[in-house]
């Protein structure tokens, strides 16, 4: 299966960029863009075109039927916007109203978050669609916010799917093959995204079509995985699992808020520009953040020896570090290479 992954995954990525190219769906560079030459957006249509193939022809189950097709719809939406530009407001009511398909039609729904307050095992009840909705429209963004270096997105996705695969490797879990499916395309864009550009192997971009619906499939994923019987890891070990698309996006939002902006309006208040700009090169920064996501899972994994509501408590204190750090540490930084 991995092997067909592979191999679908390599033809449809020639062919995404041949279509890219023709129909004029190209990222151009501009404003925050400042990559040489238009990009081909082929790595979003690539990577969801092998997961579809490789569910249909190995009769892989993406975590449920259902929502197969509700990442269909959230896909096709994300090529629109690469094409036309939908609003954002409009574009996140759409990932939350995916979110709800997921809880209900794909029955893929956060029943419980764990015992967070020690009182015992806190259940959603009628909460539980809501916030699933929430959860998954957070990560799409998420995931599509992050996306402005080369490799970021796709590497943040890969850590948890790998992860993940492990542990279900490891507990011999039914869901191993729809990791893999997911994970084995993501390699393959990366080696597209972050190779030499050449015309044997031409650069490209995930597009939001890519970045939102990796963000969704992966939300899937860590519900699915941390719910019922089945579970593998504990709710608040996900957020772990994501932390720094995660927090990126809320401190982000926090600044953009505080200076009087929309939360969802494009700047360079992320912290991989910030980094960019305090001197590091592209591929420092794509390193440091690929550690510190290494590095916050694998904390994450190792709390689960310990109570969940200690997990969810050094969480929020990682998440006050983070926006410490971003507001003042890396201002003070950047000050300093600012040119004189």
């Amino acid at each position: 299966m991995i092997l067909q992954a592979l191999i679908f995954s390599l033809l449809l990525t020639y062919c995404s960029i041949t279509v890219c190219r023709r129909l004029g769906l190209m990222d151009v560079p501009g404003g925050r863009k400042d990559h040489a030459g238009d990009i081909p957006l082929a790595g979003g249509i690539a990577i969801f075109l092998t997961v579809v193939l490789i569910s249909v022809t190995q009769q892989v189950t993406v975590f449920s039927e259902q929502l197969l097709w509700v990442a269909a719809l959230l896909f096709l939406i994300g090529v629109i916007d690469d094409a036309l530009h939908i609003n954002p407001w409009l574009r996140l009511g759409v990932h939350y109203f995916c979110g709800i398909l997921m809880a209900t039609a794909a029955g893929i729904a956060i029943i419980q978050v764990g015992d967070l307050l020690t009182f015992g095992t806190i259940e959603l009840l009628l909460l539980c669609v809501p916030l699933t909705a929430l959860a998954a429209a957070g990560l799409c963004n998420a995931f599509n916010m992050i996306d402005g270096l080369d490799g970021l997105a796709a590497g943040l996705v890969l850590i948890p799917l790998l992860l993940l695969a492990f542990l279900a490797w490891q507990a011999g879990h039914p869901m191993l093959p729809a990791l893999l499916i997911i994970a084995v395309p993501v390699m393959v864009f990366l080696l597209f995204n972050l190779g030499p550009n050449r015309v044997w192997l031409p650069q490209i971009f995930l597009g939001d079509a890519g970045s939102v619906t990796l963000g969704f499939l992966l939300t899937a994923a860590l519900v699915t995985l941390s719910q019922g019987q089945a579970a593998l890891i504990a709710p608040v070990t996900a957020l772990w699992l994501v932390t720094v698309p995660l927090m990126d996006m809320l401190a982000t939002m926090l600044r953009r808020m505080r200076q009087g902006r929309s939360p969802l309006h494009p700047d360079r208040l992320h912290l991989h520009y910030a980094l960019l700009d305090a001197g590091f090169s592209p591929r420092q920064v794509l390193l440091l953040l690929l550690a510190y996501a290494l590095c916050c899972a694998g904390l994450g994994l190792v709390l689960e020896a310990l109570p969940a509501s200690v997990s969810l408590l050094l969480y929020h204190l990682m998440f006050l570090l983070h926006c410490l750090f971003v507001t003042r540490g890396l201002e003070r930084i950047c000050a300093t290479h600012e040119p004189a």
